[in-house]
């Protein structure tokens, strides 16, 4: 089912945590029951299973937790957390092998595979009677239910990208904050100290590889897009066969080869947020969730925000994605479970745990706030208040084989930038893989 999602409609400023450092219990997907405890007597023991971690967000949820079984002396909570690389597919694991669970962290571009295949219940019987269902943002409750219009989770936060660069570095060459991606190439360049191990941009080749790469791709489309299904024109044709497409990936590349480090080709989240903070890049494209992260390494003057980079055209493009809480279908404890996802989806928690994480509430009016208009978080509100030169577009999580999309991002990406395939080999691999998803859609 194609989803239908205007970028208009969209509610910009919706962030998201996005990622990980590891925090709590490592798991090992090959166990047969890693979770199995004693539980205290006379207690319901209720298990949920993070997927998204740092360590300000962990340290809020313990608290929420903790106050949560203080109110409700009956029910414990056990939380485990995995490594990031893994914890998604953890979560598949342990629901497929049908164990002792009751909550999953459940994301955009894992709902539609969980819901599909049974391993979430629904909560329309629950949301029915839920009176902050109603206060939530449209993009909240359009991310609830983006799997058949089917509310299979509640988001705990929304999330969207923006520029962060070295501000002492730019005022002491006298260079512009970069508007375009042609600006943010030249810009990097005079950053770029390959000696000293200085880059104008910290790269992400590793896994998530593919959203900078088709974002780019997109806004060398410019108006071309089809902001309700994003990897296609207007016309009907990929976004990967528009005229624009290969100057696209040719500039992603040397992005990588001239301003960015080497080892970045094999860099996830982690090690691209480290390379900025410990001053190794000028450059980073990121979710707010590290702007916490960057106040404890760097001084207020060091560093600044802005918003995103504009295709020739002056469009930009930028992904509107969520996470959230789901109650696994095999859960003993649904109704307890829910009273727990309420507890921590209302307006209160939900603002304490977005301020701890670095990201906006799903609520409404959290945005006129005075936290979300001033400082490293003004470009939200510029790219909000300019809807037409910054457009939201949906992953496209809700074809079937995104997975294989996104992991094509990393394989084919990392074959490119290292001369295996040539732009145009990329580019009809990719076309080919949306053709053909298009294709089984129309079908």
């Amino acid at each position: 089912m194609k989803l239908n999602l205007m970028g208009k409609a969209l509610y910009p400023l919706s962030l998201i945590i996005m990622i990980s450092f590891i925090s709590g219990c490592t798991l090992n997907p090959n166990s047969p029951e890693p979770l199995e405890q004693t539980p205290a007597p006379n207690k319901v023991t209720l298990k949920i299973v993070e997927s998204l971690m740092t360590p300000l967000r962990t340290v809020e949820l313990d608290k929420l937790i903790a106050q949560f079984e203080l109110d409700n002396p009956t029910i414990e909570i056990v939380r485990v957390s995995s490594e990031y690389e893994t914890a998604d597919q953890t979560i598949l694991t342990m629901l497929e092998q049908n164990q002792a669970i009751d909550i999953v962290e459940v994301r955009d571009v894992t709902v539609h595979q969980l819901a599909e295949s049974g391993l979430i219940t629904s909560l329309e019987s629950y949301i029915s009677s839920w009176s902050n269902y109603m206060l939530l943002n449209n993009n909240a409750k359009l991310m609830s239910r983006d799997a058949g219009d089917v509310a299979y989770y509640i988001p705990s936060s929304l999330y969207q990208v923006q520029l962060y660069y070295r501000k002492d570095w730019f005022d002491a060459k006298a260079l512009q904050v970069p508007e375009t991606w042609e600006q943010l190439f030249f810009v990097g360049k005079q950053l770029t100290k390959p000696m000293e191990r200085i880059y104008g941009f910290s790269f992400r080749g590793g896994s998530g590889a593919v959203n900078t790469l088709s974002s780019i791709v997109q806004d060398y489309n410019g108006e071309n897009v089809d902001i309700s299904d994003s990897m296609f024109n207007t016309d009907g044709s990929t976004i990967f066969s528009g005229k624009r497409a290969a100057e696209a990936v040719e500039l992603y590349k040397k992005i990588y080869t001239e301003i960015s480090d080497p080892a970045s080709i094999d860099w996830g989240f982690n090690e691209q947020v480290q390379a900025f903070v410990n001053g190794n890049a000028a450059l980073l494209i990121q979710d707010s969730d590290v702007i916490e992260m960057i106040k404890e390494k760097l001084e207020s003057s060091q560093w600044a925000t802005a918003p995103l980079p504009t295709g020739p055209d002056g469009i930009s493009h930028y992904n509107v994605g969520a996470a959230g809480w789901g109650i696994a279908s095999q859960s003993k404890h649904k109704d307890e479970a829910w009273k727990f996802i309420s507890y921590l989806s209302s307006i209160e928690n939900n603002r304490a745990f977005a301020d701890a994480s670095g990201v906006i509430s799903i609520y409404n009016n959290t945005i006129e706030e005075e936290k979300y208009s001033t400082g490293p978080y003004a470009p939200y509100m510029l790219m909000a208040n300019d809807p037409d030169r910054f457009q939201g577009v949906k992953k496209p999580s809700y074809y079937k084989n995104y997975s294989q999309f996104f992991q094509m991002g990393t394989d084919l990406g990392r074959q490119h930038l290292m001369n295996i395939i040539s732009t145009e080999e990329l580019l009809k691999q990719f076309d080919d893989f949306w053709r053909k998803q298009g294709k089984q859609e129309r079908d």
